[in-house]
């Protein structure tokens, strides 16, 4: 049975399915052992990351007085 008959594909589309298909799979070998050092970077920093102040406005309405 032809592959390209039954996905009803030319031949240079599933190339380019396969070439999406490599891309992807490198894309996700390298971003998925570097996730969990993401993950841990960023819950340090929210741990270590000072609360920010917040100043109280300088304007008040004559009416909240």
């Amino acid at each position: 049975m032809d592959r390209r008959a039954t996905l009803g594909m030319s031949f240079s589309e599933l190339v380019m399915v396969r070439i999406g298909h490599a891309v992807g799979a490198l894309c996700f070998l390298i971003v998925l052992p570097v996730l969990p050092f993401i993950a841990v970077a960023a819950a340090v920093s929210a741990l270590v990351r000072p609360d920010a102040e917040t100043p109280e406005p300088s304007y008040r309405p004559d009416w909240a007085e």
